[in-house]
């Protein structure tokens, strides 16, 4: 059995240390055998990993371009469905990247040390800002749950430009080495990065993991409970609003209020149900990780074996977080289910909504 190259973990994936396998670590294989369960479990593994991405992208790339088609054609384009699209787009860049090194590499095409560090900063870029993305958003809906009525005054489409910018801006700053400590083997055919600076490469390793995986995974799981904390205070606020809007006779406002809550709740559910979900397919990347270092294999092994499914498992599961959003849209948000639906049919929703 050959080695398997995981050309697509070095883009858009914090750099995760396997032990190579044994034929590469010993050069001599024939002096091991290999155990009972190995080569089944590693044949599994290979398989995986030459193939999910084609499943992510054929899931994802369509889903992700009827968000954004679907949210443009409602016609109301506040900070909540700003990020919506602007997540959708970088999630189809993330997988289409992604897709493309991996069949580039693959087929040992020579793309040369500029196409390497071009490949590796955006891949890495783009995974990373579409997670931001989501934590941007999960922060604001916090914001809008705590305190439902100064969200408007607090956040609005030029203070929610500003934070992509400035959010994206660090991204891209801390990913700048990439382009000058990655170069192209052209005796492997594959992007390498230069290991002189032992503590730039560390640095660059925890520096993607962390902006890619820990510290969204963290603040969403924050974010998550705390919304669910607040909730019900944030109902009852909005309730006694109601109550005193009936008791002075805002007939139309009240209507109006009626229509902006159950609007805010969808945004919210939503929102939840979005990051829930990232949060339990990012969690067995995060564990990896942690275990890595402590979980120590010997080469041929079943446990070997087992440890390089897991690998691959946790990485399927973490590109799958790009390529899931529009299908959890269309199961928690009504109004974006009769706008997709109304558009599918070539029908006109019957009045305009926003998320």
């Amino acid at each position: 059995m050959g080695d398997s190259n995981p050309y697509k973990d070095s883009v858009g994936n914090a750099t995760v240390s396997l032990p190579i396998v044994a034929v590469l670590a010993y050069g001599n294989q024939s002096y091991y055998t290999p155990e009972s369960d190995y080569e089944s479990m590693m044949e599994v593994a290979f398989f995986l990993n030459k193939y999910y991405l084609w499943v992510v992208f054929a899931i994802g790339f369509p889903g992700n371009l009827s968000t954004i088609i679907t949210i443009i054609r409602m016609r109301s384009l506040g900070s909540f469905t700003l990020y919506v699209v602007i997540l959708a787009v970088m999630d189809n860049l993330a997988i289409t990247l992604k897709l493309l090194i991996y069949q580039i590499l693959q087929k040992k095409v020579n793309i040369g040390t500029s196409g390497c560090r071009t490949f590796q900063f955006f891949g890495n870029f783009m995974v990373s800002y579409a997670n931001w993305v989501l934590v941007i958003m999960a922060v604001e809906r916090l914001l809008a749950v705590k305190y439902p009525l100064k969200i408007q005054k607090l956040m609005n489409c030029k203070r929610s430009v500003l934070a992509l910018s400035i959010v994206g801006s660090v991204i891209a700053g801390i990913y700048l080495p990439i382009l000058w400590t990655a170069y192209f083997n052209e005796i492997q055919q594959t992007c390498c990065f230069d290991t002189s600076s032992a503590w730039l490469l560390s640095f660059l390793q925890w520096a993607n993991v962390s902006m890619s995986a820990f510290i969204p995974f963290s603040v969403l799981t924050v974010c998550n409970l705390l919304i669910v904390r607040v909730i019900k205070e944030s109902f009852r606020v909005r309730n006694a609003l109601r109550s005193m809007q009936q008791t002075v006779g805002l007939k139309h406002k009240t209507s109006f209020y009626k229509y902006d809550v159950s609007v805010q709740r969808q945004v919210t559910i939503m929102l939840f149900t979005t990051t829930l979900v990232f949060v339990v397919l990012m969690f067995p990347l995060c564990a990896f990780k942690v275990a890595d270092s402590r979980w120590k294999v010997e080469p041929l092994s079943n446990e070997y074996a087992a440890k390089y499914l897991v690998y691959q498992l946790s990485y399927m599961l973490c590109d799958s977080t790009h390529a899931v959003n529009f299908y959890l849209y269309f199961l928690s948000a009504r109004k974006f289910r009769s706008h997709f639906l109304a558009m599918s049919s070539c029908a006109t929703p019957t009045r305009a909504a926003s998320l």
